[in-house]
């Protein structure tokens, strides 16, 4: 029988320079991955934090197309997800109850800043709007994906 709580929780590793060293995001309960635990790492790893903030959903689909629809899903799933735990640390969102991203633990260790986050399911999966691939919402076209940090 799957498991009730779909709370998903975030760890991601930031080195000294700022580049996104590690990220893991997972299902809270299980452990298991959300998709792959750490499914952008080959594509993200070592960008500047600033730059992972300036990816925009509709520039990283083009830039890393999905062959399926749920491929789309889970990398614009990990993209929100790590950007919103970015955010956090860069003082650029509050990291509490009612935001994506809700920082469990902030630390520091040799040189590299962790953030274990809370990733509220529903706000994130609000941030992704349906492309009309998987023919679920019954429409066909694409809507424009938007995500903003201020």
């Amino acid at each position: 029988m799957p498991c009730s709580d779909v709370t998903e929780v975030i760890d991601v590793v930031v080195d000294s320079e700022d580049r996104l060293k590690f990220y893991s995001f997972r299902k809270r309960t299980c452990g298991q991955g959300v998709g792959v635990d750490s499914l952008l790492l080959d594509v993200l790893g070592g960008m500047d934090v600033e730059a992972l903030l300036a990816i925009s959903p509709e520039s990283f689909l083009e830039t890393w197309p999905a062959a399926e629809p749920i491929e789309e899903f889970l990398g614009l799933k990990h993209l929100i997800a790590l950007q919103s735990s970015v955010a956090v640390l860069l003082g650029r969102a509050a990291g509490g109850r009612g935001e994506i991203c809700a920082a469990a633990e902030i630390a520091c260790e040799d040189g590299d800043t962790i953030i274990t986050a809370i990733i509220a399911l529903e706000l994130i999966t609000e941030k992704i709007a349906s492309c009309g691939g998987c023919k679920g919402c019954g429409t066909t076209r694409k809507t424009k994906k938007q995500v903003v940090f201020n």
